[in-house]
């Protein structure tokens, strides 16, 4: 990682000379640098699932009682960030196989492992684009993801667990259908537990997207498939054959109207909607380990969330705006054995977001206010079905964040 944090920088001072040196020699490729520096503060009242040092937040934890009753997470916290910052570099070439060739590189210093401060890739990926069709090789944004409309949230995350977050290598393939909408499909592999998993399963995710609109208003259809190989072998060494198959279905729409106001819609209800940073995963059946097959079957748990956005514009530089949803675990087809389930944050049943913003811009310098209102309900027992039969009391946190941010 440091050698690759040397290497990033002597491009960043070499870059430049680079580019200019290849308009003198009329070069072909095209390179452009650019990014964002972020300085945020934070604020919570209840202790909550986050990631790197807070800025990643997720919701809150169930309650933990003291014998006195006290519930020991609430507490308040106040933190600083800036590890979202960022750096991109995109490069191009015309007259490449018929059409353009580009790449693009984006990195932030959100980490690996907790590792705050230390680089992480976030896009990397060779694009050819052709009058209607291009093909992209690389690391991006997941296809369920809707990136026509992300979450312009203050805090990091853009909505996630309610929206989908996920970055995978992929090979997509899009194709515009005349002006009024394009067919993309993705081969993508995932990180992680699921990964390996997917990786003993030799099967790639599919995923499918059908869009149709234009600039101002779009309507999309998604959906996926994935098969993976949760385990190559048993406890006593025999070979698996057992596989767990997930899908995914969503709906998302935007429409931009009046100068500026803009209005975005989503829903998806998919299995093991863990890969994409939401509620989910899954477990053996409970049918086979109670039998004692060895190479048990597994069954997905499902989720549902739904999300509405609105964004406006009331003067100059000035940007309010406003996301609310909610996602829902709706558990299992059929009955699983919990005590060997694959589900992280097991326990989490529901979680509602509300979170209100306001951005000022004046030219490349912006600031953003948001308050978000959190509220989660945990399971305190559950059934076969991963439905819960007692609950907690529902845990709320309120957090406030100020941000700088300046764009190069």
């Amino acid at each position: 990682m440091k050698r690759f944090l040397a290497v990033f920088i002597l491009a960043l001072t070499v870059l430049p000379r680079a580019e200019a040196d290849g308009e003198k020699k009329e070069s072909r490729v095209k390179l452009k640098f650019g990014g964002r520096i972020d300085a945020q503060v934070f604020t919570d009242t209840y202790e909550s699932k986050s990631a790197n040092s807070g800025i990643f937040y997720y919701f809150p934890l169930a309650p933990e009682y003291t014998d006195g009753g006290y519930d020991m997470n609430s507490e308040n916290t106040l933190r600083f960030g800036v590890a979202s910052s960022r750096f991109h570099l995109t490069a191009t070439a015309d007259d490449v196989l018929g059409g353009q060739a580009g790449g693009y590189v984006e990195t932030d210093f959100m980490g690996v492992n907790g590792n705050l401060g230390v680089l992480r890739l976030r896009h990397m990926y060779v694009n050819l684009k052709w009058k209607r069709s291009s093909l992209l090789i690389g690391q991006t944004n997941n296809l369920s993801v809707p990136e026509a409309g992300f979450p312009n949230t203050v805090s990091f995350g853009c909505g996630t667990p309610i929206n989908p977050l996920s970055r995978i290598p992929q090979i997509r393939f899009s194709h515009k259908l005349g002006g009024w909408g394009e067919l993309s499909a993705a081969l993508g592999m995932y990180a992680g537990s699921e990964g390996e998993s997917q990786a003993y399963g030799l099967v790639p995710d599919l995923a499918v997207r059908f869009t149709i609109g234009d600039d101002q208003t779009a309507l999309s259809l998604s959906g996926s498939v994935k098969s993976i190989r949760p385990r190559n072998m048993t406890a006593d060494s025999m070979r698996t054959t057992e596989r767990m198959t997930a899908f995914t279905a969503s709906v998302f729409g935007v429409h931009t109207f009046g100068g500026g106001h803009q209005l975005t819609a989503f829903c998806m209800w998919g299995q093991d909607l863990s890969t994409l940073n939401m509620l989910g995963g899954y477990g053996p059946l409970l049918r086979d380990v109670e039998s004692g097959t060895r190479d048990y079957g597994y069954v997905p748990t499902q989720a549902l969330a739904v999300w509405v956005g609105f964004e406006t514009k009331i003067m100059k530089g000035w940007q309010p705006g406003i996301f609310t949803g909610w996602i829902k675990n709706l558990g299992t087809s059929q009955p699983i054995d919990l005590t060997q389930a694959s589900i992280p944050d097991q326990g989490i049943d529901w979680y509602y977001r509300l979170s209100p913003r306001i951005w000022y811009h004046y030219k490349q310098l912006s600031f953003g206010l948001e308050y978000m209102y959190s509220l989660a309900s945990w399971g305190r027992s559950f059934n076969a079905y991963y439905r819960p039969v007692e609950r907690y009391a529902n845990s709320q946190n309120h957090r406030l964040t100020l941000l700088a941010r300046f764009k190069f």
